[in-house]
Parts: C-alpha cells; structure tokens; sequence
C-alpha cells in the first residue's frame, strides 16, 4: 500500500502535485543549463578541445544504452520510488563538487560520463512522478510539464546572463545549486512503496525490464516516438547556420526564431493539453510524423524569413505533440508502477540510439553540401527519417487497442 496520502479530487489542488511539478521544475532548470553550456565551461575552464568535448558529449549519450536498463532495473527493486531521486541527485551533487578539484581529460571525463548518467537516471524517474502524482488534481499533467519546458528556457537563459557577468563557472555553480536544491525536493516528496519487487533479483528485474520490448505494441510506440523525435538532429545542429550563413538572417532574429519553436512547445504543453487527451495518444504521434515531413521538407529548400515563423510553430507538432502522445501512452500500457521502468526502456534502446544516428550523419552531411550553400538540402534526410516514423505511427495507430482490451501478445 501506498504510504502517500490518498488520491483527491482531479478538479482541486493537490500537495503531492505541487511538490512533483517542483521537483520536474528545478530538474529541467538544471538540463537546461547542462545541454547548451556544458560545452562553454569544458572549453573555457578545463581547456578541452572540440573533439574532446565532442566525446564528451557522444559517449556520454550512448551510455544511456547500457545504464538505463541497469539503472531501471536497480530502481525497481527498492522500498520507496524517491530512492532513484534521492541516489543520482546525491551522485549529482558529489560529482559537481569534485569538479571543482579535478583537471586533466580523463579525470574530467569519467566524472562527466557519470553524471550524465544520473542526469538521464533521474529524467525517467521525475517524468514518471510526475504523471502519476498529477493524476491526483491539479495542476494537470500538460499544465506541470509545460512549466518544467519554461523551467529549460529558465534555467539556459540565467547562466547566459551569469557567464555574462561572472565567467564560465557560473555555469558550475548554477548545475551544483540545482542537484543540491534536488536533493531537498525529493525529500518532500510523498514516500510511496515501489509495488511487485518483493521477489526476484537484480537480474530477473533487468529481464523483465528489457522483456517490455517483447509488447509489440510498446516496441511500435517506442521507435516510432525515438525515430520521429531524432529527426530534430540536423535543426539542432545546424540550424542557426543554415539561418545566417545561408539565409542571411541576423543572429538576433535567428535566436527569437529559436525562442519561438521553445515557446510553442511551453504553450502547446501548458494550455493544450487538457484539449489534447480528447484525441487518441497514437494520433498525437501521427500528427507529429506528418508535421515533421512537413517542417523538414519546407526548411530544406530556404523558405522566405517570414515562412520560418509558421514553420517553427509546427514544433508544437513534431516535439509536443510526439512527446506528450507517446508519454501518456507508455503510462496507458504499462500503468504507474512500470512507467518509469518503461520510459527508461524507450530513452535507453530507442531514443539514445536514433538521436545518435541522425547526429552522426548530420555532421557528415553538413560538410558535404555546406561548400557549394546547400547544406539546407540535408534536411531531407530528416524528412527520409520521418516517413521511417510517420510507417510506424501508421503501425501503432491501426493497432490501437479498445478500451478495456488486454495489451497485444508478444
């Protein structure tokens, strides 16, 4: 039995609701921060190279492939769900404060690969929290996630400033804040006994984990979301530069057109929804397969400045749409107990390994068409990778199951 209090009205708010939403808050505040200045701080305080960062950032993205069944596996044979928040926010907050110690690559290295699997430990485990906990009144579930999505914007826009004003390790500061702050949020969090692990071992866990592929359903609806959400690799490689260099628009434009596709996202999240759980969680993920083909396909042949604006709207398809469709899924199929085990699945063997592939290629590409300005054809690809999810969606949408049905055999 659960020891957290009992479930209240959808319609009121709720504590352990709140508390869910501000542990998803500061951990979102901390990835974005993580993701976009990470690189800044490896240049400008340890002195890495470009492909030592770049190795940095490969293998500690591939990682996620062998440490999210392992760590999944752990989580779900302890007493109490905040145990993984409770572990990696500690292991967070160690690893940034050893930073502060340590030089050299390989010493650096090592710290930074394991916190990025604590980083990619703890997603799953919030993510999970934070459905089941919002089920229980408001906020709702797109209205809280939605919060942690401006959380991001929040978080990647303060230690911009603070790098301003006070040098690189700002960024250090700001990332150790936030695992510290962590650490207090999981603490509060309602105690809440993990169900079905009183028999087996680690390695039974590590089977059953991995063995949710053997769901033909949740096999579909992982790859399709994975496959549907890397085909963002080439934008967000190279799609600043395609704006400046090849489009001639300005850097500060070029920013605002970025802030637009974030924004979208928030708004579509915070505001849509409630709207959206009208439509079935397979549709959302076709929609953003179709919005997708549509988005990369426009942006490969430089479509006028003021055509980009719409374009970036479409984000609320290809990103929200997918991610929302696909999360709410996985809790459908799995339920509250195996969502986080099953979220961790799809990062792990499905998303880390697609977001791998169409970075690799996007790098390739854009140095094989950048010489002669038209490195924006390499969208294309994108669009060949989006047909890939838009069979896919088809696949899971076709096979949806009815209400009150059993989940499709293995």
């Amino acid at each position: 039995m659960s020891e957290s209090a009992p479930e209240s009205s959808p319609d009121k708010l709720n504590f352990d609701a709140v508390r869910a939403t501000l542990l998803s808050c500061l951990f979102f505040a901390g990835f974005g921060a993580l993701i976009p200045h990470l690189p800044t701080w490896l240049d400008a305080t340890q002195g890495f190279t470009g492909v030592q960062i770049s190795l940095v950032l490969t293998i500690g993205g591939l990682s996620r492939i062998i440490a999210g069944p392992l760590t999944a596996a752990w989580a779900a044979g302890q007493d109490d769900k905040r145990a993984p928040l409770f572990l990696f926010a500690v292991l967070l907050t160690a690893g940034f404060a050893a930073l502060w110690f340590v030089r050299g690559f390989w010493p650096v290295f090592t710290i930074i690969l394991l916190m990025d699997v604590c980083f990619w430990g703890l997603l799953p485990a919030v993510e999970a929290a934070l459905i089941r906990l919002t089920k229980r009144g408001l906020p709702p579930y797109g209205f809280a996630r939605g919060l942690a999505s401006a959380a991001f914007i929040v978080g990647s826009s303060s230690v911009g400033f603070l790098v301003g004003d006070y040098g690189p390790w700002a960024i250090w500061a700001w990332l150790l804040g936030v695992s510290i702050a962590l650490i207090g949020a999981a603490f509060v969090m309602p105690r809440e006994k993990v169900a079905g692990n009183e028999e087996g071992d680690f390695i039974g866990r590590l089977k059953e984990g991995v063995g949710l592929l053997k769901n033909r359903r949740f096999a579909l609806l992982i790859f399709a979301a994975g496959i549907l959400q890397a085909t963002h690799g080439y934008f967000y490689g190279f799609g600043v530069l395609i704006w400046t260099k090849d489009q001639g628009i300005s850097q500060a434009v070029a920013g605002n057109l970025w802030s637009v596709g974030v924004a979208v996202e928030v708004l579509f999240l915070m505001f849509l929804g409630g709207w959206s759980s009208k439509f079935a969680s397979e549709t959302l993920i076709l929609v953003g397969a179709v919005a997708c083909i549509i988005r990369w396909t426009a942006m490969a042949f430089l479509p006028p400045e003021w055509a980009l604006w719409p374009l970036q709207v479409l984000h609320a398809g290809t990103f929200a749409a997918v991610f929302l469709g696909a999360m709410r899924l996985v809790n459908q199929m799995m339920g509250d107990e195996l969502t986080a085990t099953a979220q961790m699945i799809y990062m792990a063997l499905a998303s880390a390994p697609a977001q791998a592939f169409t970075t690799f290629i996007s790098g390739y590409l854009y140095d094989a068409l950048v010489a002669d300005g038209d490195a924006a054809l390499g969208y294309l690809a994108m669009t060949g990778v989006s047909f890939v999810g838009l069979v896919l969606a088809m696949m899971l949408w076709v096979t949806r199951a009815k209400p009150g049905s059993q989940l499709a055999a293995a």
